[in-house]
């Protein structure tokens, strides 16, 4: 425990013994609410059974709502009422008096712990308020707290601002927050812990530091603090505020007060509904504060409104199945993935990115109102998957607070550039012989704008790097072009330029990108559209469904609904047909082989030097389903033609879109001219959705025929490459300028008499 930690704790114990403690009052004065109450799931069919299933149940466990599997409270009277509509009820958990009753129990023994940590609890309104003032009286020079707003019953809403010392003006926003909903206690845990970490180790860790030096982070812990106390004195999943809607009934749903298609799927105009989204947008005083305090500050650029639970991570738009403008949608495909991975590296539990819609439509939405207003929002639904639910243990905190703390220094890492620069291809690392190569940079301009940019390049007979500056082609857009050089050459390149504000801009931050000059020959190119020699089946194959295919595949959740190729309609599926549902024809019982024709991958006769790639685009999806992520898509090569293979790659990543990778042959065996490449879509795991496609596989050779110095390109440097040379040289020719300067001078000549010697 820091030093900071263990003074707070103190003082929240001392708080404790001599004032009242608001969950140990609310047990005095507790009605046991959930006396009788079960929790249960049914699968609705149609929007007429969802309204009948939720105008029988006491209350709603979902966080979307939608026609599918929904969770709801139950009484044993509307659990008959249930069955008799033919639903089915399965049970969730028995007795939820029973949950409540031994989290109390829990907490109240945890507070008697004085050797655990402030984050091996859960707290109050009142202690969490406290924890963040605590932080901003430790760090004066990183934090500070201020109050936003007010909620209905008068209880402050407050915002920590937490930043490196000096001028933070043009700095861009993170904004995170928590607690929208009042049962779901680990939100407000897990954002606070993002702040004691961001405090604390400011000044130790680098990374944190580095960071804090160039974003603002800024967090509201509590934006329902009316509902939060309320679960802790009354009723312990309450989800909405404590609005009184003058008709016996109590509450608005936050996360549906947001002005972004306000009315519509997914809220309710009910006022008893746990979705009631309120009389108008922004009705409420939580919401107006919150949205006030966003439009404030022009410089938030991301933000995360956590939740729980379902370990989900969600992007807009989540109130109608269309998709955000490029380049958004390839952004949040690919960045939500990656947080995803994230997450998972710090504790292997796995959260699911997903457009929010594909869960359920949910209208007036926190994260989808901030994309509306140029800010990049996420939902993060946290732990659990499943059972408990909201009764999240206390155990639980600490493990869920450290793997979103590394999302949440992801995320500052994607936007902590005034101006972001990136290579919208790709870094170039292969040019090709006698042939210019273009190189594009886009500038995202958050804080600041673009005064100028160059492409700095340093040829490998060059000792200082050459300026050429690049156009702006529009949008952000910007590009140079290296002038061509000869098959064998290499060079490194990096981009430098200035912001408006004056501030130097550079691409890498450090370093340069390295590149080499080859010739390339295509060896194999198979976009699907006809059949060249490929085998469906393997001696060792079980699967039952899902059989590979070459077809049109028909789009579902798993699996996309056109092929890889431009031109093409075609490629190889696991059963493209959609089916009845969404599991109707996926991979089912095992494995299914698809092996591809032999290929010569070795070096061609006459070459100097050669080597061997192969790329291919995969799709893959294996995060549908009751059991997702169990199961795995090896991809592997054989040099013999299929008497052995080696693994390629092991495919588990869900991006939910076409992936197209590359991969040089000799890392991964030797290149033969009897090589052959194999996929395995397997479904070990009973539950499990499987679908995955493979398109547009080539293989290529590069290297050189010739070398750098072979002007003539007749397999030999001698004395009529030099004579080509001093003609070029004498004329002025830019297939003399060596160096790239656009001068020819002694530097040009001794450069060529270096390639010369070395031929």
């Amino acid at each position: 425990m820091s030093l900071s930690d263990l003074r707070v704790h103190l003082t929240l114990v001392a708080f404790c013994l001599t004032s009242p403690f608001a969950f140990a009052q609310g047990q005095d004065q507790a009605r046991r609410p959930y006396a009788g109450q079960r929790l249960v799931q049914v699968v609705v069919e149609n929007e007429a059974q969802l309204q009948a299933v939720l105008d029988e149940a006491d209350g709603l466990w979902n966080h979307r709502v939608g026609v599918g599997p929904i969770q709801v409270m139950v009484d044993d009277e509307s659990l008959a009422a249930l069955g008799a509509m033919g639903l089915a009820p399965v049970t969730i958990v028995e007795d939820l008096q029973a949950v409540v009753d031994a989290e109390r129990a829990e907490i109240e023994r945890r507070r008697l712990q004085l050797d655990l940590t402030w984050f091996e609890n859960y707290h109050p309104y009142s202690e969490i308020i406290a924890y963040h003032q605590q932080l901003a009286n430790d760090f004066p020079q990183l934090a500070s707290v201020s109050v936003i707003g007010q909620s209905h019953q008068s209880r402050d809403i407050i915002a920590t601002e937490i930043t490196g010392p000096g001028d933070a003006s043009n700095r861009p926003v993170i904004f995170f927050n928590g607690m929208q909903h009042a049962r779901e206690w680990i939100s407000p845990a897990v954002v606070t812990y993002i702040a004691d970490r961001l405090c604390n180790l400011y000044g130790q860790d680098q990374r944190v530091t580095d960071l804090l030096d160039r974003v603002v982070v800024k967090i509201v812990p509590i934006v329902n603090p009316d509902g939060y106390s309320y679960s802790w004195t009354n009723e312990r999943f309450w989800r909405k505020n404590r609005r009184n809607n003058g008709n016996g009934t109590f509450g608005v749903d936050l996360n549906r007060n947001w002005d972004i298609n306000f009315g519509g799927d997914g809220s309710s105009g009910d006022p008893s509904s746990d979705i009631y989204r309120g009389p108008f947008a922004f009705s409420e005083p939580e919401t107006s504060a919150v949205r006030d305090y966003v439009l404030a500050d022009p410089n938030i650029v991301a933000h995360v409104d956590f939740h729980s639970y379902s370990q989900l991570i969600l992007y807009p738009w989540g109130y109608a199945d269309i998709q955000v403008p490029e380049p958004d949608y390839t952004f949040f495909v690919t960045f939500s993935q990656f947080l995803s991975d994230v997450i998972r590296s710090v504790h292997g539990v796995f959260y699911i990115p997903m457009q929010a819609i594909d869960l359920y439509p949910a209208s007036g939405t926190c994260s989808d109102w901030t994309y509306s207003v140029d800010i990049k929002g996420w939902t993060i639904e946290l732990r659990p998957n499943g059972n408990p639910g909201f009764d999240l243990p206390p155990g639980e905190i600490l493990p869920t607070s450290e793997e979103n703390f590394e999302a949440a220094l992801a995320i500052m890492e994607r936007f902590k550039d005034a101006i972001r620069l990136e290579f919208p291809q790709g870094e170039v690392t292969t040019a090709y012989d006698l042939t210019p190569t273009t190189i594009q940079v886009q500038a995202e301009e958050i804080t600041d704008t673009v005064q100028s940019l160059d492409l700095m390049v340093q040829p490998e007979v060059s000792s200082s790097p050459v300026a050429l500056p690049m156009t702006h082609l529009g949008d952000g857009l910007y590009e140079a072009q290296i002038p061509a050089l000869a098959c064998g050459r290499s060079f490194a390149y990096h981009i430098e330029g200035i912001s408006s504000a004056g501030q130097p801009l550079r691409l890498p931050e450090t370093g340069q990108i390295d590149a080499s000059v080859v010739s390339e020959t295509i060896v194999f190119d198979d976009d699907a559209e006809t059949d060249l020699g490929w085998t469906v089946g393997a001696p060792d194959d079980t699967a039952t469904t899902g059989i590979w295919n070459r077809m049109n595949p028909q789009g579902t959740a798993a699996q996309p609904e056109d092929d890889h190729s431009p031109a093409g309609t075609d490629c190889w599926v696991t059963d493209g047909v959609s089916g009845g549902s969404l599991g109707a024809r996926d991979v089912d019982g095992g494995g299914t082989t698809l092996t591809s024709p032999q290929f010569d991958a070795s070096t061609p006769s006459g070459w100097l030097s050669a080597d061997a790639y192969i790329s291919y685009a995969r799709w893959y999806s294996n995060d549908q389903g009751a059991d997702p992520n169990n199961d795995h898509m090896p991809i592997m090569l054989s040099n013999d033609d299929g008497a052995s293979f080696v693994m390629l790659e092991d495919v588990t990543e869900n991006a939910h879109d076409w992936v197209v990778k590359t991969f040089r042959i000799a890392d991964t065996i030797t290149p033969t001219d009897r090589m052959r490449l194999r996929i395995v879509a397997r479904d070990d795991s009973p539950g499990s959705i499987v679908e995955a496609c493979i398109d547009d596989v080539r293989v290529t050779i590069q290297g050189c025929r010739f070398h750098p110095a072979d002007l003539n390109r007749d397999a030999t440097v001698d004395a009529s490459d030099f004579f080509i040379f001093l003609d070029l040289f004498a004329s002025g020719s830019a297939g003399a300028d060596l160096d790239l300067t656009g001068v020819l001078d002694a530097n040009d000549f001794f450069a060529f008499l270096d390639l010369f010697s070395q031929a």
